[in-house]
């Protein structure tokens, strides 16, 4: 699938290498990919079901010795469905990635309630894809892959599926979930984007995030003309599209020209009830829509895009940019400004980083701090944008 094969996957075509659709076998050059489609699993195998803490031992992978020696891929049920099992040896394994649901207190905002299964079914079925959906999962030893929480991991997409079991794949002597980016993202939208109070928090921390967007605080052109002219260059396409009625919010957002203009206009007053700029409340409630009708796929990829470039309309720009790839596959593309991100992950990483690339372009790298930040950065987004695309476009086929 153009760039998204050759990039965000290119770890995964290492690992499989053929896909038979009427057979059942993906060659490697480690192990073997076995998709049974009359394989059907269970939705959740955990037997503890008095408190939060039983739902998630203390089974952390950080630092662990690799225990496994093959990685499968395995045709399952969706997640939500609870079905028998069609062998003895597909047993579930715990894989307590996300952080804070091994009863300690080492993350926030990780909520232990379990999600439903109709609240699964209704934020799991992708939006964006035309296809009928085939599930797969990830086994370990002949083991399906859990989510810390104890549900199955089952995906809508193939690619997803073989990316995920590449990051297995590739563990050395210990697991290092840090290097996990896809699997991390999945678990945490498997667990926490399909029960529907978290969902309604992060859509207000995302909205949060768009009354303080990064792109909106541009530096004064008589300050400092050069990091004004890079701002123009990375973030101007992305305000004309954001204006854009079709994929965009309709409106251009409000911009603050240098420090003691941003300071004034996103200080709080009685006119103005929350701290931020002055959005025009049509933009807010049309922000507010546009993540209402996201299912917990884009939601993740929103979520991760947003808090790692700190601005809602590169997160948006992403998840939109993938929606008219396929609109543009189907013959329908709309008339109006060209997504400044669609079909190139690389501006976004790029967009995102303007003015810290500014203060090393002055300043210099810092050896194990900078580089470290640029690296993350670009990982996360990569991920984010490999998960909406392999939902979009589950077969791999290059649209």
């Amino acid at each position: 699938m153009e760039r998204f094969i050759r990039n965000s996957f290119r770890s995964t075509c290492r690992v499989a290498s053929t896909y038979s659709s009427t057979g059942c076998l993906v060659r490697s050059n480690r192990p073997e990919f076995l998709l049974s489609h009359d394989n059907k699993l269970f939705h959740n195998s955990s037997k503890n079901h008095g408190s939060a803490k039983n739902l998630a031992r203390d089974t952390r992978m950080a630092g662990r010795r690799r225990f496994f020696k093959t990685v499968d891929v395995l045709a399952t049920s969706p997640p939500w469905e609870t079905v028998q099992y069609s062998t003895d040896s597909q047993e579930l394994i715990d894989n307590p990635i996300s952080a804070g649901v091994d009863g300690s207190n080492s993350a926030t905002n990780i909520s232990l309630e379990k999600p439903t299964m109709s609240s699964m079914q209704k934020f799991l079925s992708p939006s964006i894809s035309s296809l009928t959906t085939q599930w797969y999962g990830v086994t370990l030893d002949g083991r399906l892959l859990k989510t810390p929480m104890g549900t199955t991991l089952s995906v809508p997409s193939l690619p997803l599926a073989l990316a995920i079991a590449s990051e297995w794949d590739d563990q050395g002597m210990y697991i290092k979930p840090a290097q996990m980016p896809l699997m991390t993202l999945v678990c945490t939208t498997l667990d926490q984007l399909t029960i529907p109070s978290v969902r309604e928090r992060t859509i207000e921390d995302l909205l949060r995030y768009l009354r303080n967007d990064t792109t909106c605080y541009w530096a004064d052109a008589t300050e400092d003309r050069v990091l004004h002219r890079k701002q123009q260059k990375h973030w101007q396409d992305l305000h004309n599209w954001i204006d854009c009625e079709i994929r965009g919010l309709g409106m251009k957002p409000a911009i603050a020209m240098g420090a003691g203009e941003g300071l004034v206009m996103s200080r709080m007053r009685a006119s103005k009830q929350f701290a931020g700029l002055p959005h025009s409340e049509e933009m807010i409630d049309n922000a507010r829509t546009f993540l209402n009708g996201c299912d917990s796929w884009k939601l993740a990829t929103m979520q991760t895009v947003t808090m790692e470039a700190k601005s809602f309309l590169v997160g948006m720009a992403i998840v939109r940019g993938v929606e008219g790839w396929i609109d543009s596959t189907r013959e329908t593309r709309h008339k109006g400004k060209p997504n400044p991100f669609s079909h190139d992950t690389k501006k976004a990483v790029l967009a995102s980083r303007v003015e810290e690339e500014f203060q090393i372009d002055n300043w210099g790298l810092v050896e194990g701090g900078h580089d470290y930040d640029r690296l993350n950065c670009s990982i996360q987004i990569h991920a984010a944008t490999s998960l909406i695309q392999s939902i979009a476009f589950p077969t791999a086929s290059s649209p």
